[in-house]
């Protein structure tokens, strides 16, 4: 896989633990310090090139202006099999139905797999894939949590529910109140895109859908926050009967 530039101080100091062998080159600020000082020495002791430029350059070269002064030269996270992400232990997985967006793809990633998530599946067309913007965003999650990327995700959900999982999903209009949820053993939580939702294929796989009642003015939550929410009602409230 080609190498890109991995930017940002959480998703480098990821990319250099998880996979060292695979950073090329760091770049880092002229006048890096604090964290950006450990990434150096990291990637010194680890015998990885190490580049200086300004802000602008590394601007340049990550396309982005995200980037905190320092970047890894590295191939992004391949795709994980999809047999294998379903089959992994403790068998809560994320699905991403038509996230476009990906500094959401990131966020929810990032929240899967800081709340014990095994693993997320998103499909191939109409959706963010992983890349470096997407990594930024995941704060290195992406390192971490297999994702697998299928062609057709009603499919995968069908292959789920053989094997023995629940299909979740947030909904406005849900009809199982949020605190009222009974997680099984084996979860997948569905996550839809923000403006239009969970797709009515993926939609006729789902077997409970939560609702998620808002309390102030505002009627709706980021796709990315509601998941974090269910996301952790998964884990905190699995098995509770």
């Amino acid at each position: 896989m080609k190498p890109v530039w991995i930017f940002g101080v959480q998703s480098v100091r990821a990319v250099l633990t998880a996979r060292p062998q695979a950073v090329k080159e760091l770049i880092v600020g002229r006048e890096a310090k604090g964290p950006r000082e450990e990434l150096r020495r990291l990637a010194a002791g680890l015998g990885i090139k190490i580049s200086e430029s300004d802000s602008r350059g590394i601007a340049e070269l990550c396309e982005s202006d995200s980037h905190q002064s320092v970047a890894a030269l590295a191939p992004l996270p391949a795709y994980a099999d999809w047999g294998q992400v379903r089959s992994r232990p403790p068998h809560r997985l994320a699905v991403l139905d038509s996230i476009t967006d990906p500094q959401n793809l990131g966020a929810i990633v990032r929240s899967a797999e800081c709340l014990g998530f095994s693993g997320a599946v998103i499909p191939s067309d109409r959706a963010a894939g992983i890349t470096a913007s997407a990594h930024k965003a995941s704060a290195g999650a992406l390192e971490y949590l297999p994702v697998a990327q299928v062609v057709n995700l009603s499919r995968a959900l069908r292959e789920l529910k053989e094997e023995g999982f629940w299909i979740y999903a947030a909904d406005p209009h849900g009809d199982v109140p949020l605190m009222e949820a009974k997680f099984d053993a084996k979860t997948a939580v569905v996550v839809g895109s923000e403006g239009k939702g969970i797709r009515p294929g993926v939609d006729k796989e789902v077997d409970f859908r939560v609702r998620i009642d808002s309390t102030g003015k505002t009627d709706s939550l980021n796709a990315s926050v509601a998941a974090g929410i269910m996301f952790f009602l998964a884990g905190s409230l699995r098995g509770k009967k």
